[in-house]
């Protein structure tokens, strides 16, 4: 396995860890509204069902990533759509999902350049 894609394993299951840490905040959260009987718009709802399958599925992309062909499509479209997210939340003012952002680009150029030297002969 190369060193790109050892790397990019690494920061796609670092990004899992988060991903499901921010959801356990977000179910806090939404708990925490309920029981103030507060309102909860339809999209947290949304959000608090997708973002658990999300780090599910960016690792077992990051685990399968040298085993499975399909597992490199299934990183690439997980980070396209981690980085799509991110930039939501930049635009709605959370600029912090910039490093995020930035992930994700670093994860696709990894595990590009990873599969770019591993079908290159020895």
């Amino acid at each position: 396995m190369g060193r790109q894609v050892k790397i990019a394993r690494a920061i796609m299951y670092a990004q899992a860890v988060a991903s499901l840490g921010i959801w356990v905040v977000q179910v806090l959260t939404v708990s925490a509204r309920l029981d103030h009987n507060q309102e909860v718009a339809g999209s947290v709802w949304f959000v608090l069902v997708v973002n658990p399958v999300i780090a599910v599925l960016v690792a077992v992309a990051a685990t399968f990533l040298t085993r499975r062909p399909w597992a490199r499509g299934l990183a690439v479209v997980m980070e396209v759509v981690g980085a799509a997210g991110a930039l939501v939340s930049v635009v709605t003012g959370y600029y912090q999902a910039v490093f995020a952002i930035l992930l994700a680009i670093g994860v696709l150029v990894l595990v590009r350049s990873g599969s770019a030297r591993s079908v290159q002969p020895a």
